[in-house]
């Protein structure tokens, strides 16, 4: 059975076949995956699996297109948050906890020590605006692979509370959480960095 992020990937999927530019720009898409030209940070804030990432399914290639796209459009917006240390296995997240204080004391996470198929694996929260940067360029949706970058503009992400992730995740997650809650925080896993996504229009920034 399908779980909710899945199945709105998959209705995603639909309209993304429909479309021919938007077929396209996912046969791309999966293109690189396949070919592993995509920096492993930036994909992995988006998406990690236990799965290599060329072998995602289309509808997972789907979500990861529409974050990327988003993340290219100014629609999202980034901040990355030094944690100085990589997370572990989910049996240890005691740890996690521990190394997740050592963020900016403006950031508090709280990490959900049983789970218990909860939606996330906790919470980020911040008390004052959070200086984020976002795309200043709506017609580009390249960068991925370092050949074209768009122009960035900082901006300012409001006080306010995201999902937490850590170590694996679906790129099918990370949309739903942008777009239900208004953003995620992703600590991959053999990253030292919490990357915090924000949803503009959803949330707003300051």
């Amino acid at each position: 059975m399908r779980t909710l992020h899945e199945r709105m990937a998959g209705s995603l999927l639909d309209q993304v076949l429909y479309s021919p530019s938007a077929a396209q720009a996912l046969v791309q898409i999966r293109q690189d995956l396949h070919s592993d030209r995509i920096p492993a940070a930036y994909r992995d804030r988006i998406g990690q699996t236990q799965r290599r990432a060329s072998c995602w399914t289309p509808v997972q290639a789907a979500a990861f297109l529409r974050v990327h796209t988003g993340l290219m459009s100014g629609e999202f917006a980034v901040t990355l948050l030094e944690v100085g240390e990589i997370p572990v296995a989910d049996v240890a997240r005691e740890t996690n906890a521990e190394r997740l204080t050592r963020l900016h004391p403006a950031f508090t996470a709280r990490l959900n020590i049983d789970q218990m198929g909860a939606d996330s694996d906790g919470e980020l929260c911040w008390d004052q605006p959070v200086l984020a940067q976002r795309s200043a360029d709506p017609a580009s949706t390249e960068g991925i692979d370092g050949r074209t970058r768009p122009t960035v503009q900082d901006c300012k992400i409001p006080p306010g509370c995201v999902p937490l992730e850590v170590g694996l995740t679906h790129p099918s997650r990370t949309l739903l959480h942008l777009v239900k809650h208004g953003g995620v925080a992703r600590w991959p896993y053999e990253s030292t960095i919490v990357a915090l996504l924000w949803n503009t229009q959803f949330g707003g920034i300051a």
